[in-house]
Protein backbone atom coordinates (compact mmCIF):
# COMPACT_ATOMS: atom_id res chain seq x y z
CA UNK A 1 0.00 0.00 0.00
CA UNK A 2 1.37 3.67 -1.24
CA UNK A 3 0.78 5.64 1.95
CA UNK A 4 -0.42 9.13 0.88
CA UNK A 5 1.85 12.35 2.35
CA UNK A 6 -1.20 14.13 3.24
CA UNK A 7 -2.48 16.01 6.76
CA UNK A 8 -5.04 14.31 7.94
CA UNK A 9 -3.93 10.34 9.36
CA UNK A 10 -5.23 7.47 11.58
CA UNK A 11 -2.60 6.13 13.52
CA UNK A 12 -1.69 1.90 13.38
CA UNK A 13 -0.45 -0.11 15.76
CA UNK A 14 0.39 -3.73 15.40
CA UNK A 15 1.11 -5.33 19.08
CA UNK A 16 1.43 -8.75 17.28
CA UNK A 17 -1.74 -11.72 17.93
CA UNK A 18 -3.01 -14.20 15.80
CA UNK A 19 -3.37 -11.48 13.17
CA UNK A 20 0.10 -11.18 12.15
CA UNK A 21 0.65 -15.24 12.62
CA UNK A 22 1.19 -17.93 10.33
CA UNK A 23 3.27 -21.48 10.53
CA UNK A 24 6.71 -21.59 11.07
CA UNK A 25 8.96 -24.42 10.34
CA UNK A 26 10.12 -26.57 13.07
CA UNK A 27 7.00 -25.77 15.35
CA UNK A 28 4.00 -26.98 16.12
CA UNK A 29 1.08 -24.76 15.52
CA UNK A 30 1.29 -21.44 14.10
CA UNK A 31 3.70 -18.47 15.89
CA UNK A 32 4.50 -14.59 15.19
CA UNK A 33 5.46 -14.18 11.78
CA UNK A 34 6.49 -10.52 11.40
CA UNK A 35 3.87 -9.99 8.89
CA UNK A 36 2.64 -6.56 9.77
CA UNK A 37 3.83 -4.78 6.44
CA UNK A 38 2.45 -7.99 4.96
CA UNK A 39 -1.52 -7.24 5.93
CA UNK A 40 -0.70 -3.35 5.99
CA UNK A 41 0.30 -3.90 1.77
CA UNK A 42 -3.38 -5.51 1.39
CA UNK A 43 -5.07 -2.44 2.32
CA UNK A 44 -6.03 -0.06 -0.44
CA UNK A 45 -6.84 3.26 0.58
CA UNK A 46 -9.68 3.61 2.11
CA UNK A 47 -10.49 7.66 2.04
CA UNK A 48 -9.30 9.90 -0.20
CA UNK A 49 -6.58 12.46 1.67
CA UNK A 50 -6.66 9.69 4.92
CA UNK A 51 -3.04 8.69 5.44
CA UNK A 52 -2.39 5.05 7.39
CA UNK A 53 1.01 5.39 9.55
CA UNK A 54 2.07 2.43 11.19
CA UNK A 55 3.66 1.82 14.09
CA UNK A 56 5.25 -2.10 14.98
CA UNK A 57 5.13 -1.55 18.55
CA UNK A 58 5.54 -5.38 19.29
CA UNK A 59 4.89 -8.61 17.58
CA UNK A 60 3.67 -10.56 20.72
CA UNK A 61 1.00 -13.18 21.54
CA UNK A 62 -1.42 -11.53 23.55
CA UNK A 63 -1.08 -14.16 26.63
CA UNK A 64 2.03 -12.59 26.83
CA UNK A 65 0.91 -8.71 27.46
CA UNK A 66 1.15 -7.80 31.10
CA UNK A 67 -1.13 -5.59 32.29
CA UNK A 68 2.34 -2.83 32.31
CA UNK A 69 2.51 -3.38 28.83
CA UNK A 70 -0.79 -2.59 28.50
CA UNK A 71 -0.69 0.43 30.58
CA UNK A 72 1.97 1.89 28.20
CA UNK A 73 0.31 0.87 25.14
CA UNK A 74 -2.54 3.29 26.26
CA UNK A 75 -0.03 6.03 27.10
CA UNK A 76 1.78 5.70 23.48
CA UNK A 77 -1.91 5.73 21.95
CA UNK A 78 -3.13 9.00 23.77
CA UNK A 79 0.28 10.89 23.27
CA UNK A 80 -0.20 9.41 19.42
CA UNK A 81 -3.71 11.04 19.33
CA UNK A 82 -2.67 14.61 20.94
CA UNK A 83 -1.55 15.36 17.15
CA UNK A 84 -3.42 17.63 15.11
CA UNK A 85 -3.27 15.65 12.30
CA UNK A 86 -4.19 12.20 13.93
CA UNK A 87 -8.01 11.65 13.32
CA UNK A 88 -7.34 8.65 15.50
CA UNK A 89 -5.83 5.42 16.12
CA UNK A 90 -6.57 1.51 15.07
CA UNK A 91 -5.01 -1.24 17.30
CA UNK A 92 -4.24 -4.52 16.06
CA UNK A 93 -3.81 -6.90 19.28
CA UNK A 94 -4.21 -10.93 20.00
CA UNK A 95 -7.95 -11.61 21.14
CA UNK A 96 -7.19 -13.89 24.11
CA UNK A 97 -6.92 -10.43 26.14
CA UNK A 98 -8.33 -7.94 23.69
CA UNK A 99 -11.28 -6.85 26.51
CA UNK A 100 -8.41 -5.82 28.92
CA UNK A 101 -6.39 -4.10 26.43
CA UNK A 102 -9.27 -2.56 25.72
CA UNK A 103 -10.38 -1.49 28.82
CA UNK A 104 -7.16 -0.12 29.89
CA UNK A 105 -7.29 2.47 26.76
CA UNK A 106 -10.89 3.19 27.95
CA UNK A 107 -9.54 3.80 31.11
CA UNK A 108 -6.28 5.72 30.63
CA UNK A 109 -6.64 7.85 27.00
CA UNK A 110 -7.80 10.99 27.38
CA UNK A 111 -8.70 11.92 23.95
CA UNK A 112 -11.80 11.71 22.69
CA UNK A 113 -10.87 10.58 19.21
CA UNK A 114 -11.91 7.04 18.02
CA UNK A 115 -9.57 4.15 19.20
CA UNK A 116 -10.55 0.51 17.58
CA UNK A 117 -9.01 -2.68 18.68
CA UNK A 118 -9.35 -5.44 16.41
CA UNK A 119 -7.67 -8.57 15.54
CA UNK A 120 -8.58 -12.02 14.05
CA UNK A 121 -9.56 -15.56 14.93
CA UNK A 122 -7.79 -17.17 12.22
CA UNK A 123 -4.20 -16.77 11.21
CA UNK A 124 -2.52 -14.72 8.03
CA UNK A 125 -2.52 -17.21 5.26
CA UNK A 126 -5.17 -19.22 6.55
CA UNK A 127 -8.28 -19.95 5.04
CA UNK A 128 -11.15 -17.72 5.77
CA UNK A 129 -8.77 -15.41 7.02
CA UNK A 130 -10.36 -12.06 8.77
CA UNK A 131 -7.55 -9.99 9.42
CA UNK A 132 -7.87 -7.93 6.26
CA UNK A 133 -11.38 -7.37 6.62
CA UNK A 134 -11.16 -6.65 10.05
CA UNK A 135 -8.89 -4.05 9.96
CA UNK A 136 -10.48 -2.35 6.83
CA UNK A 137 -13.64 -2.16 9.21
CA UNK A 138 -11.80 -0.59 12.10
CA UNK A 139 -10.21 2.29 9.82
CA UNK A 140 -13.20 2.95 8.36
CA UNK A 141 -14.86 3.14 12.52
CA UNK A 142 -12.25 5.47 13.04
CA UNK A 143 -14.05 8.02 10.41
CA UNK A 144 -17.66 7.68 11.93
CA UNK A 145 -18.64 10.63 14.27
CA UNK A 146 -18.58 8.15 17.30
CA UNK A 147 -20.55 10.13 20.20
CA UNK A 148 -18.37 11.40 22.74
CA UNK A 149 -18.21 9.68 25.84
CA UNK A 150 -18.40 5.89 24.13
CA UNK A 151 -14.64 5.30 24.45
CA UNK A 152 -12.45 2.34 23.34
CA UNK A 153 -13.97 0.49 21.02
CA UNK A 154 -13.99 -3.33 19.46
CA UNK A 155 -14.29 -4.48 15.96
CA UNK A 156 -14.87 -7.75 15.23
CA UNK A 157 -16.91 -9.99 13.15
CA UNK A 158 -18.40 -6.73 11.15
CA UNK A 159 -19.87 -5.47 14.98
CA UNK A 160 -18.56 -2.35 16.60
CA UNK A 161 -18.66 -3.15 20.83
CA UNK A 162 -17.79 -0.77 23.44
CA UNK A 163 -14.23 -1.53 25.49
CA UNK A 164 -16.65 -1.94 28.96
CA UNK A 165 -19.01 -4.33 27.40
CA UNK A 166 -16.67 -6.79 24.96
CA UNK A 167 -16.44 -9.90 26.19
CA UNK A 168 -14.65 -12.91 24.43
CA UNK A 169 -17.18 -15.76 24.43
CA UNK A 170 -15.79 -18.65 22.42
CA UNK A 171 -12.43 -19.56 21.88
CA UNK A 172 -12.07 -20.81 18.28
CA UNK A 173 -15.06 -19.34 16.28
CA UNK A 174 -14.61 -16.77 14.17
CA UNK A 175 -17.88 -15.03 16.01
CA UNK A 176 -15.94 -14.98 19.04
CA UNK A 177 -17.20 -11.06 21.14
CA UNK A 178 -20.44 -10.39 22.58
CA UNK A 179 -21.28 -7.63 24.04
CA UNK A 180 -22.22 -7.83 28.24
CA UNK A 181 -26.11 -7.23 27.71
CA UNK A 182 -25.78 -3.19 26.14
CA UNK A 183 -25.68 -3.70 22.29
CA UNK A 184 -23.39 -2.98 20.13
CA UNK A 185 -22.12 0.75 18.79
CA UNK A 186 -22.11 -0.10 15.28
CA UNK A 187 -22.09 -3.06 12.50
CA UNK A 188 -20.46 -3.69 8.97
CA UNK A 189 -22.76 -3.36 6.02
CA UNK A 190 -21.86 -3.69 2.70
CA UNK A 191 -18.69 -1.43 2.50
CA UNK A 192 -19.52 0.89 5.26
CA UNK A 193 -19.65 0.43 8.66
CA UNK A 194 -22.61 2.05 10.18
CA UNK A 195 -24.11 3.31 13.80
CA UNK A 196 -26.50 1.57 15.91
CA UNK A 197 -27.24 4.23 18.41
CA UNK A 198 -26.16 5.20 22.26
CA UNK A 199 -25.32 1.12 23.66
CA UNK A 200 -26.35 0.91 27.57
CA UNK A 201 -24.20 3.56 30.13
CA UNK A 202 -22.03 5.06 27.04
CA UNK A 203 -21.67 8.56 28.75
CA UNK A 204 -20.57 7.13 31.74
CA UNK A 205 -17.21 6.91 30.93
CA UNK A 206 -14.71 8.03 33.10
CA UNK A 207 -10.77 8.85 32.95
CA UNK A 208 -8.40 6.96 35.32
CA UNK A 209 -5.20 8.35 34.76
CA UNK A 210 -2.32 7.27 36.90
CA UNK A 211 1.18 8.08 36.34
CA UNK A 212 1.71 4.03 36.89
CA UNK A 213 -0.24 1.18 38.10
CA UNK A 214 -0.39 -1.49 40.84
CA UNK A 215 0.45 -4.92 38.97
CA UNK A 216 0.51 -6.87 42.01
CA UNK A 217 -3.06 -7.20 42.15
CA UNK A 218 -4.56 -10.62 42.17
CA UNK A 219 -7.99 -12.41 40.65
CA UNK A 220 -9.27 -15.22 42.18
CA UNK A 221 -12.67 -17.42 41.12
CA UNK A 222 -14.74 -18.80 43.86
CA UNK A 223 -15.11 -22.54 43.61
CA UNK A 224 -17.42 -24.69 45.63
CA UNK A 225 -16.04 -25.92 49.43
CA UNK A 226 -13.37 -23.50 48.74
CA UNK A 227 -11.17 -22.50 52.01
CA UNK A 228 -9.22 -19.31 52.80
CA UNK A 229 -6.04 -20.75 51.54
CA UNK A 230 -5.75 -18.80 48.24
CA UNK A 231 -6.78 -15.62 50.09
CA UNK A 232 -4.17 -16.27 52.87
CA UNK A 233 -1.38 -16.81 50.25
CA UNK A 234 -2.21 -13.92 47.73
CA UNK A 235 -1.82 -12.15 50.86
CA UNK A 236 1.35 -13.25 51.84
CA UNK A 237 2.39 -12.85 48.56
CA UNK A 238 2.13 -9.16 49.24
CA UNK A 239 -0.25 -8.22 46.27
CA UNK A 240 -2.24 -4.88 47.02
CA UNK A 241 -5.35 -5.77 46.04
CA UNK A 242 -7.33 -9.01 45.48
CA UNK A 243 -10.59 -8.98 42.66
CA UNK A 244 -13.05 -12.23 44.06
CA UNK A 245 -15.44 -14.01 41.19
CA UNK A 246 -18.26 -15.16 43.28
CA UNK A 247 -21.13 -17.54 42.74
CA UNK A 248 -24.46 -15.93 41.21
CA UNK A 249 -24.76 -11.91 41.72
CA UNK A 250 -21.89 -12.22 44.12
CA UNK A 251 -21.79 -14.52 46.88
CA UNK A 252 -18.69 -16.93 47.74
CA UNK A 253 -18.70 -19.49 50.11
CA UNK A 254 -18.23 -18.48 54.36
CA UNK A 255 -14.53 -19.76 55.01
CA UNK A 256 -13.30 -17.15 52.99
CA UNK A 257 -14.97 -14.34 54.99
CA UNK A 258 -12.52 -13.97 57.30
CA UNK A 259 -9.91 -13.99 55.09
CA UNK A 260 -10.92 -11.38 52.80
CA UNK A 261 -11.94 -9.12 56.19
CA UNK A 262 -8.13 -9.77 57.50
CA UNK A 263 -6.83 -8.45 53.79
CA UNK A 264 -9.27 -5.40 54.43
CA UNK A 265 -7.87 -4.92 58.06
CA UNK A 266 -4.10 -4.77 56.60
CA UNK A 267 -5.49 -2.11 53.89
CA UNK A 268 -5.59 -4.57 50.84
CA UNK A 269 -8.86 -3.53 48.92
CA UNK A 270 -11.37 -6.91 47.98
CA UNK A 271 -13.06 -5.74 44.66
CA UNK A 272 -16.22 -8.32 44.39
CA UNK A 273 -16.98 -9.58 40.48
CA UNK A 274 -19.02 -12.49 39.32
CA UNK A 275 -18.62 -15.60 37.69
CA UNK A 276 -21.65 -14.63 35.52
CA UNK A 277 -21.46 -13.16 32.00
CA UNK A 278 -24.83 -10.96 32.26
CA UNK A 279 -26.14 -9.33 35.27
CA UNK A 280 -23.38 -8.03 37.57
CA UNK A 281 -22.96 -8.02 41.21
CA UNK A 282 -25.39 -6.74 43.56
CA UNK A 283 -25.85 -6.96 47.32
CA UNK A 284 -28.74 -9.49 47.82
CA UNK A 285 -28.48 -11.81 49.96
CA UNK A 286 -27.20 -11.53 53.73
CA UNK A 287 -26.23 -13.99 54.72
CA UNK A 288 -22.15 -15.22 55.46
CA UNK A 289 -20.10 -14.33 51.76
CA UNK A 290 -23.45 -13.13 50.41
CA UNK A 291 -23.12 -10.14 48.51
CA UNK A 292 -25.32 -7.79 50.81
CA UNK A 293 -22.92 -9.24 53.74
CA UNK A 294 -19.49 -8.70 51.90
CA UNK A 295 -20.64 -5.00 51.05
CA UNK A 296 -21.57 -4.20 54.80
CA UNK A 297 -17.99 -5.85 56.04
CA UNK A 298 -16.51 -3.52 53.18
CA UNK A 299 -15.63 -5.22 49.95
CA UNK A 300 -16.30 -3.26 47.23
CA UNK A 301 -18.46 -4.14 44.45
CA UNK A 302 -17.91 -3.97 41.07
CA UNK A 303 -21.25 -3.41 39.65
CA UNK A 304 -21.79 -4.99 36.01
CA UNK A 305 -17.93 -5.17 35.22
CA UNK A 306 -16.34 -8.45 34.88
CA UNK A 307 -13.49 -10.04 37.05
CA UNK A 308 -10.27 -9.45 34.50
CA UNK A 309 -11.85 -5.75 33.81
CA UNK A 310 -12.22 -4.90 37.34
CA UNK A 311 -8.46 -5.92 37.90
CA UNK A 312 -7.62 -3.37 35.61
CA UNK A 313 -9.17 -0.72 36.75
CA UNK A 314 -7.97 -1.75 40.77
CA UNK A 315 -4.79 -1.62 39.01
CA UNK A 316 -5.11 2.06 37.96
CA UNK A 317 -6.76 3.04 40.85
CA UNK A 318 -4.62 1.97 42.85
CA UNK A 319 -1.47 3.66 41.39
CA UNK A 320 -3.80 6.78 42.43
CA UNK A 321 -4.37 6.04 45.89
CA UNK A 322 -4.34 3.82 48.70
CA UNK A 323 -7.53 5.47 50.78
CA UNK A 324 -9.99 2.85 51.35
CA UNK A 325 -12.89 5.06 50.60
CA UNK A 326 -11.25 6.93 47.62
CA UNK A 327 -10.66 3.59 46.41
CA UNK A 328 -14.59 2.89 46.51
CA UNK A 329 -15.45 5.78 45.01
CA UNK A 330 -14.13 4.71 41.71
CA UNK A 331 -15.79 2.16 41.54
CA UNK A 332 -19.31 3.76 42.59
CA UNK A 333 -19.41 5.22 39.13
CA UNK A 334 -18.98 2.56 36.70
Amino acid sequence: MAYQSTQSEIVVFFTGGTIGMSPSEGIHGVAPGGNFEKLLNQLAPQEEGIRLTPVAWSDKPSPHMTPSDMFRLAKEVDSALGRDTVLGAVILHGTDVLAESAYMCDLVINSDKPVILTGSMRYYSESGYDGVRNLINAVRACLLPIPTGTGACILMTDRLFTAREAVKVNSLNVDAFESREAGVVGYVAGESVILAGCPLHHATRHHISPDSIEPNVALITAYTGMDRSLIDHVKASENKGIVIEGFGAGNVPPDLVPALEECMQENIPVVLATRCIEGGVWPIYGYPGGGADLEDRGVILCGRLGGPKARIRLMCVLGITHDMEEIRSFFEVI
